[in-house]
């Protein structure tokens, strides 16, 4: 499918509008709130943790009981539970109930730290990252009291090769067997097993990956549900229904309404360092809209008190009343995401540097922002990477207030009226957002041609190499927090064609081969170094006007405790509980 965590930029404008940008923290939706200078960017940065983080029991949530049933409103069945294919964020949030993973995320003081999950740390290398060696915790079993293996986890390693698999990220079998990985191998059913010159697992608590190159960032790709082990005797058509669980709940029920979870008597809580059991069923419940889903929280009677959800925000309609009703603003998730929003410039058109400068000089963030949703949408953005990765340093390159300076702008363009076309997937909010940016532009002495287009045809024509655009929006986020999902993807020359996602047509050499030599370093902590300041560099160019670092904002019911969000922006289900 796709080969990184990416929102489609036709919907991002909209339905980030219309959902998570709808509580307009202290601006009542006026503007009050929108502050003339750049709000400091909340900063999540994440940190690798020792052997000793890894372990477990995770240390019990203050006030926490145990029993009820939680339930959690979703838009949509969740379209797989199969760990191979379990790839949207509110699916790997729920995935974290049933499977476990390698490695995963633990939040510790308000920050995340990478620690080992099945296996007993978040790896180990001898050659500088090519070789990656894990070890199994004692004491992992399936549901049905079986106990884990790492051939348990090679097995599942191994249907990702499959091509019937399409839907799941496949960084792993694309760095142990390249980029068309299922030439060599095509899955378990059809090739038997990996050889042990790509995964070896010599006993039944060692799994030992062999790159073909040196990736660092592999502890982070790891902590994703295609690392979970699965149980060959109960793989098959009817696994995407009901997996294999080694969390602590098992699957239930399943059907195109409701998905049920209820206790694993078979998960240990002492090889856990970041799981509780509190409630003892959970009830994913499918079909509502963002407006119902909202007053059912507003409302927070009967079991919507017991309720949260995955991933819908607050309807726009009753922006005002969450921000300034107590009882709500005490029941509101709010957090920057992984996601950071921009403006491509394309360079392979706006050649000249100084236009680009006047570009981002000029561009009216403030008054985009406000037609969104206000600080609720995000903080304003002033660097490429997101300051949810690891090793974020904030920047701000050249100092341009929020609601654009069009006089300096016109001294960049010098007497110059450059033709700007502006293209925008077509809807109502976009076209607002459209008006002001040709206002903003024009008033330092643009002329803008505004295109919009189908919102159904955006993407297609937004990723053509030769689209006729000058300016448009877009957004990125990594699969694992680190630079090496977001500069590579959206900053080297080498991969522009049709369908990829270098919206800024940017080819520069010099940032082509520090992509390379930064992509080699063995330490990911060095490498995190590095990519930000290749961020800067490349900034140095305009490639694109940052715009804000995406936030998400909702409710949920007023009986839920230590509801807080995921890595991914997700709600985090993994310390819930019921006060009464």
């Amino acid at each position: 499918m796709r080969t990184m965590r990416r929102r489609n930029v036709a919907a991002a404008l909209a339905a980030v509008a219309l959902t998570s940008t709808a509580c307009t923290a202290g601006d009542g939706g006026k503007g009050g709130g929108d502050a003339s200078a750049p709000a400091k960017a909340e900063t999540s940065t994440v940190t690798i943790g020792d052997a000793a983080a890894s372990t477990g029991p995770a240390a019990a949530v203050p006030g926490a009981r145990t029993g009820g049933t939680v339930t959690v409103y979703e838009q949509t069945d969740i379209a797989h539970l199969d760990p191979a294919e379990a790839y949207p964020s509110n699916a790997q949030a729920i995935s974290m109930l049933f499977t476990r993973q390698l490695t995963t995320y633990k939040k510790v003081n308000g920050k995340f730290v990478l620690v080992g999950d099945l296996a007993t740390d978040t790896g180990t290398t001898s050659d500088g990252g090519k070789t990656w060696k894990f070890t199994l915790k004692g004491g992992l079993k399936f549901d049905d009291g079986t106990p884990v293996t790492a051939q348990d986890v090679k097995y599942g390693i191994e249907r990702l090769y499959d091509p019937g698999k399409v839907l799941g990220p496949k960084y792993v079998p694309q760095w142990l067997s390249g980029s068309d990985y299922t030439k060599s191998y095509q899955g378990p059913a059809k090739s038997g097993s990996l050889p042990d010159s790509v995964v070896q697992t010599p006993d039944d608590k060692t799994i030992v990956f062999h790159l073909q190159d040196v990736h660092a960032e592999f502890p982070f790709a790891v902590a994703m549900p295609y690392t979970s082990p699965v149980l060959k005797s109960r793989a098959g058509k009817a696994y995407d229904n009901a997996p294999a669980s080694t969390g602590p709940y098992k699957i239930d029920s399943h059907d195109d309404t409701k998905l049920t979870l209820v206790r694993n008597e078979h998960w240990n809580p002492a090889t856990d360092p970041v799981r509780h059991n509190y409630p003892d069923r959970w009830e994913v419940k499918f079909g509502l809209q963002t407006q119902q889903a909202t007053q059912q929280f507003i409302a927070d009677v009967g079991p919507d008190k017991n309720a949260v959800s995955l991933s819908f925000g607050v309807d726009n309609q009753y922006a005002q009343q969450v921000q300034t009703q107590d009882d709500l603003k005490a029941r509101l998730l709010s957090g920057v995401n992984p996601y950071v929003y921009y403006y491509a410039i394309n360079t392979s058109r706006v050649t000249d540097l100084n236009v680009r400068k006047a570009i981002l000089t000029a561009f009216p963030k403030q008054q985009v922002r406000q037609i969104l949703g206000g600080p609720a949408y995000g903080d304003f953005a002033t660097t490429i990477l997101s300051p949810t990765v690891q090793g974020f340093q904030p920047y701000d390159q050249f100092n341009v207030p929020p609601a654009g300076d069009p006089e300096a702008a016109k001294r960049l363009l010098a007497g110059a009226t450059p033709t700007i076309v502006y293209a925008y997937s077509q809807s109502e909010v976009a076209e607002r957002v459209a008006v002001a940016i040709q206002q903003g532009l024009e008033k330092a002495g643009f002329k803008v041609v505004k295109k919009p287009v189908s919102a159904e045809t955006w993407y297609d024509e937004s990723t053509k190499k030769d689209n006729g655009f000058d300016l448009y929006f877009g957004g990125w986020a990594s699969d694992w927090p680190g630079g090496s999902g977001f500069i590579p993807v959206l900053f080297d020359g080498r991969t522009i064609a049709d369908g990829t996602y270098n919206y800024a047509r940017f080819n520069d050499a010099a940032v082509n081969a520090e992509i390379d030599r930064i992509a080699a370093i063995g330490d990911v902590t060095e490498q995190s170094v590095q990519w930000t300041a290749l961020d800067k560099k490349i900034m140095e160019q305009v490639p694109v006007v940052p715009f804000v670092y995406s936030r998400t904002t909702r409710l949920y019911g007023s009986n839920v405790g230590a509801a807080e969000l995921d890595v991914y922006g997700a709600t985090s289900l993994v310390n819930l509980f019921l006060k009464a």
